[in-house]
């Protein structure tokens, strides 16, 4: 059986998480879960050895993620719901993408609904096809999107944007994800899966000492007071000043030339 969540690492640091049940246009069951912990593990490690450098959040076939599979609710329905533990587990699958030290980009493709949209929130950026289409749909079942969007869509979209789409569980189109600030850009359709992989690839080309900090502190100052953040950033940037990738940007503006940074 394949797998359903696969992770392979690019020749050029980028990191490809790609969910696989083209099938069923990537709903989630079980083991994409697991899959999901499995291959956020992977690149972290792969992160931390330098070998991976940016992370592609992807679906396989014509769509990023239905959401969850319906034989998760068809369970839950008869009265075999999870319970706080293992809904933990399904929200860390998700927090470990927010969580890893290097850039992660959800790449949209078709829909991304419900945990599809969940996850593609728990990247630190969004891509699109023009042909995307993003919603929380958990409404429609009785349901609150509980992997995560109460805190992350409110934060990239605002608080009126994501109660409409959370009350609603209607869908919106790239455009409108884009203008709303869901998507962070829209790609060209054709061979959208390698425009998109060239997106990542350049961020794996920079200095990721840096950049890996900076959506920490980022996402961080949400939960901290000034003073706090303002302490982070000292201590960031000191990792920073004593990195290669600083000492090779100095070098090359005294040079004249472009940078090759190496993440470390």
């Amino acid at each position: 059986m394949a797998a359903t969540v696969t992770f392979e690492l690019a020749p050029d640091g980028v990191g490809v998480v790609t969910l696989n049940r083209p099938d069923r246009l990537n709903a989630m069951d079980a083991s994409v879960f697991t899959g999901l912990t499995d291959a956020a593990a992977a690149a972290a490690d792969a992160a931390t050895s330098g070998e991976c450098r940016a992370v592609l959040v992807t679906g396989a076939g014509r769509a990023f993620c239905a959401g969850l599979d319906v034989s998760l609710f068809a369970a839950q329905a008869s009265g075999d719901a999870p319970d706080d533990a293992e809904i933990a587990t399904m929200q860390q699958a998700f927090t470990a993408y927010e969580d890893l030290p290097v850039p992660t980009v959800a790449a949209v493709r078709g829909v991304a609904l419900g945990a599809g949209c969940q996850l593609a929130l728990a990247c630190h950026l969004r891509i699109g096809a023009p042909d995307a289409s993003l919603g929380l749909l958990e409404a429609r079942w009785g349901l609150i999107p509980d992997l995560g969007a109460t805190w992350r869509l409110p934060r990239v979209v605002g608080l009126s944007r994501a109660t409409d789409l959370a009350v609603s569980a209607r869908r919106v189109d790239a455009d409108t994800a884009l203008s709303w600030g869901l998507l962070d850009a829209v790609l060209a359709e054709e061979d959208f899966a390698a425009v998109a992989h060239g997106y990542v690839a350049r961020l794996a080309a920079g200095p990721t000492v840096a950049t890996g900090r900076v959506t920490a502190l980022l996402r961080d100052s949400y939960r901290h007071d000034r003073d706090t953040v303002l302490a982070a950033e000292r201590r960031a940037q000191a990792v920073c000043l004593a990195s290669a990738d600083f000492r090779e940007a100095a070098s090359a503006a005294l040079q004249r030339r472009p940078p090759v940074f190496r993440g470390r």
